[in-house]
Formats: C-alpha cells, sequence, structure tokens
C-alpha cells in the first residue's frame, strides 16, 4: 500500500484513526461547546463512509475466493 498515492492516503487515514482512539478523551475535551455538534454530525458521515468502504471489501473478497473455488459446471 506504501507504494502508491491511494495506498498511502489510506494508511495516513487510518494513522489519524489511531490517534482518535488512542487519545479519545484529550480529542473529546479539545472540542469547543459549539463544535460539537456539527463534528458529531461529520463523525456519523465518515462511520457511514467507513462502513461502506468494509462491505464493499468483503464482497471483493468474496468475490475473490468465489473465482478461486473450482465450478462443479464441468465435473
Amino acid at each position: 500500500m506504501r507504494l502508491n498515492d491511494a495506498g498511502r492516503n489510506v494508511l495516513r487515514l487510518l494513522d489519524a484513526c489511531a490517534v482518535v482512539v488512542r487519545d479519545r478523551r484529550r480529542v473529546l475535551d479539545t472540542v469547543p461547546a459549539h463544535c460539537r455538534r456539527p463534528l458529531s454530525e461529520l463523525a456519523d458521515g465518515y462511520a457511514e463512509v467507513w462502513h461502506l468502504l468494509a462491505e464493499e471489501l468483503r464482497d471483493m473478497d468474496l468475490s475473490d475466493t468465489d473465482l478461486a473455488q473450482p465450478s462443479s459446471l464441468g465435473a
């Protein structure tokens, strides 16, 4: 993944997510009150994007598995 721009971007995103997981309390404490609702809505939107990405990755993995399975039609 480090060998192309898209892969490096994904790795940077994962690193940013790790920071939030690791320092969640500090992140929460630094968000000003007037930003909490917009930030929560943005986080919900990104969570949906991550969920869709996870589903697409699973679907691709299932498709790859199906392609690797020998077909019983030719037997």
